[in-house]
């Protein structure tokens, strides 16, 4: 066996281990393909077409002597064999298996991985009985985490069963499977780990791997001389990345492999070689690839630097999250077998990676600065994904529920009202919706005849932009005003936004349509995760809990001296009428409401990181009453202190002469609240924002806060308005029903 010493920085060598000459010829053996699909809750929306494709494809890909098996998996007890040993090479074996996959490949609930990998070796034993001289192909596929068994157990049957496939493919399935565990049973398989977005990406890879013919032949243990960065080497074959597991020092690889590749922090040899005399520039950008996967760019970063490949280093300063790295990663592995995918922007190993890359929040926030910039929902680019389960309506048993049909909206709806989430890296825009609901249903014969069967109202209604971090609007439809035209043109000039974002052009017209492509920019930069404070995010949430509490003072006293009522309603068609209205959830004031709901039901669940932050005495405000009171009797807590000046507002507003010598008083207190709490209600919003760009940082950075040693590290002690509080930041995984 020969070494080869790469040296990539100080401490990281490439090393190459040959491993002789490869005589063995592809062995014309029988293909037995095994098949192992999840059919969990969250693959609802994807399974028919993954059936339709299965129904289509197979008989082009599955050879005459070959056979297909196929393992469904859903929780723990949830798994078997639809299909065992068929062949595909006749009209009545294709009639066989398609109705197996229409009756068996439907969704059942959680996601359990030990259980068809088990199903998949006991398949093994009893087809090689029946098929001596045949070989095995293993494809699995998952978009969830295993959420029923243990790491360990997963990776030993994974390992175990491994030792009688002759080819082992393992797809993540979009953005929310678990990588890292995904990535290890690859290892432990001697297989390759590829990522499929959606179903367009995962097609095709299905298709490849179904037409390969994989070697028959025995594995073969190689000593790995030193220790391999991430504990594993990779072989690069049939334009796919083969990543082994290394055991006690050892490796196992199939006999037709000639070399395998790994990092280590030590060299193999005395001497090390030049990228360039090793021959060794795919294996770095294989490298690159197998990395950025496993998100770890402390390696990345050095690897990109030996190629100097100005476009993947430009790209970098924008790799955080999964959305970014998964990009990133095909694209290096692209260009690991096809050189013409390098250096398409040039070489330059001095080129540092931007840090104040252009994000979409930075973006999100331009947009929602002017209320006449709008977003255009019914445009065909845009494509939304719905985030959490529906709200359905609790109706009396014979009813039917009532259902609301939005007006069409050609010129769209504003996008100055954005959401964030407080605890995960969420952020939506709220549209005010107008349209109608049908009420012929509930309105018997000469009940309220005033009152429209199709009556015209407005509800409200959440479009996450982004998701636990990632990009959920690929794709975002607009009409812009003139003055954040001219900021987005001002940045494509100067190079800060790249030109991508709008279709390549150079420039954007105000009022056109404009369709951004929020897949061109990264989430947040290197700039934001640089310097995490957890004083500053504190004293944020601190500002933030003080605005929420003068919003609650200004909004109770308007509910108290001035109750809403649905007076237009009772002028329009009635006092009773209007009651009537109210309980079906219809209001002139807030719209469709409807007064009961309930969750659907939870189909499976992902999971997610929260970043919570607690404020110790601040968790809840007491109420106005109680506030006053003991405000009164000269108490004061950090509570009270944050309602405290604007209670003492309103006193001073209801003693000025402005209030007593006004005309109409109520109306001008009525007024002066308004303006109060949009006051408030303003300095949330902008705190949210600036908030959510450190929350961000911490979650999709995967950074921790400067005055912190690590995660364990999470409390300080600071002082507000002379009130000492204790201040703690958690991180988590949280699991998310869907």
């Amino acid at each position: 066996m020969k070494k080869t010493s790469v040296k990539i920085a100080d401490k990281l060598y490439l090393i190459k281990l040959t491993l002789g000459e490869v005589e063995a010829k592809p062995v014309e053996s029988p293909t037995n393909h095994i098949v192992v699909i999840d059919c969990s809750g969250s693959m609802c929306g994807e399974l028919s077409q993954i059936r339709e494709q299965l129904k289509r494809k197979l008989p082009k890909l599955i050879g005459p002597e070959d056979t297909l098996s196929i393992i469904w998996f859903s929780g723990r007890g949830e798994f078997g064999t639809i299909l065992e040993g068929e062949p595909v090479a006749t009209l009545k074996d294709l009639q066989t298996v398609n109705q197996a996959i229409d009756r068996w490949l439907r969704c059942v609930g959680f996601t359990g991985f030990k259980e068809p990998i088990e199903e998949a070796a006991r398949l093994v034993g009893r087809l090689s009985k029946k098929r001596p001289g045949s070989v095995f192909s293993f494809f699995f596929m998952s978009d969830g985490y295993d959420n029923q068994w243990n790491r360990a157990e997963i990776l030993r049957v994974m390992e175990e069963a491994a030792r009688d496939f002759a080819a082992t493919t393992i797809v993540e399935y979009g953005y929310y499977a678990d990588r890292n565990l995904l990535a290890a049973m690859a290892e432990r398989a001697g297989g390759a780990l590829i990522f499929a977005e959606d179903f367009d990406r995962y097609a095709p890879t299905f298709e490849a791997v179904m037409g390969k013919r994989p070697i028959g032949g025995k594995k073969v243990k190689v000593e790995v001389p030193v220790t391999p960065v991430g504990d594993f080497v990779f072989a690069m074959q049939d334009r796919e990345l083969l990543t082994f597991a290394v055991k006690e020092g050892s490796v196992l690889v199939p006999e037709d492999i000639g070399e395998v590749w790994f990092l280590s922090p030590s060299a193999a040899t005395p001497k090390s070689v030049s990228v360039e005399k090793a021959e060794a520039l795919a294996a770095v950008y294989a490298a690159i690839s197998l990395f950025s996967v496993r998100m770890q760019p402390d390696i990345v970063l050095p690897l990109l630097k030996v190629t100097g490949d100005v476009a993947f280093i430009e790209k970098f300063g924008g790799l955080f999250g999964k959305q970014k790295y998964s990009e990133f990663m095909e694209a290096a592995k692209e260009a690991a077998f096809d050189p013409s995918k390098r250096l398409t922007k040039g070489y330059d190993p001095s080129r540092v990676p931007p840090e104040d890359a252009f994000t979409v929040l930075d973006l999100l926030q331009i947009l929602a600065a002017d209320d006449s910039n709008r977003i255009l929902l019914d445009h065909p680019e845009f494509k939304y994904s719905r985030i959490g389960r529906r709200r359905l309506e609790v109706v009396e048993e014979g009813q039917e529920a009532l259902k609301f049909v939005a007006d069409p909206a050609p010129d769209g709806y504003s996008v100055s009202d954005l959401t964030f989430n407080e605890d995960r890296p969420n952020i939506s825009v709220l549209v005010r919706k107008t349209g109608t609901v049908d009420l012929s249903g509930r309105l018997k014969a000469g009940l309220h005849p005033q009152v429209p069967r199709q009556f015209p109202t407005f509800i409200y209604r959440n479009y996450a932009i982004i998701k636990d971090g990632l990009v959920n609007v690929a794709k975002l439809p607009v009409k812009l005003c003139e003055a954040t035209a001219a900021v987005i043109n001002a940045m494509l000039a100067q190079g800060k936004a790249p030109k991508s974002l709008v279709g390549g052009a150079d420039s954007i017209s105000a009022g056109s349509v404009v369709v951004l492509d929020l897949a061109e920019l990264p989430v947040i930069n290197r700039q934001m995760v640089k310097s995490c404070s957890a004083k500053f995010l504190f004293e944020k949430e601190y500002q933030l809990a003080k605005a929420r509490a003068a919003q609650k003072v200004y909004n109770t006293i308007k509910r108290e001296q001035f109750p809403r009522k649905s007076e237009a309603y009772a002028d329009l068609y009635g006092v009773e009428a209007a009651a009537w209205l109210k309980e079906q959830g219809l209001t002139d004031y807030s719209g469709y409401q409807p007064p009961h709901t309930k969750q659907d039901e939870s189909r499976d669940f992902y999971m997610g990181k929260e970043l919570k932050v607690s404020l110790k005495g601040l968790s809840s405000l007491p109420t106005l009453k109680k506030a006053e009171e003991e405000i009164a009797k000269g108490k004061m807590t950090p509570a009270l202190a944050l309602m405290k000046p604007a209670i003492e507002d309103v006193k001073q507003f209801l003693a000025s002469n402005e209030y007593k010598k006004a005309k109409n008083p109520d109306q001008l207190f009525e007024t002066w609240l308004d303006g109060r709490f949009k006051d408030a209600q303003n300095t949330v919003r902008r705190l949210l924002a600036e908030l959510a760009r450190i929350k961000f940082s911490v979650v999709v950075g995967q950074v921790w806060f400067t005055e912190f040693a690590s995660l364990d590290e999470n409390t300080l002690n600071l002082t507000f308005d002379n009130q000492p509080i204790n201040c703690k930041v958690e991180m988590k995984e949280i699991q998310v029903a869907i």
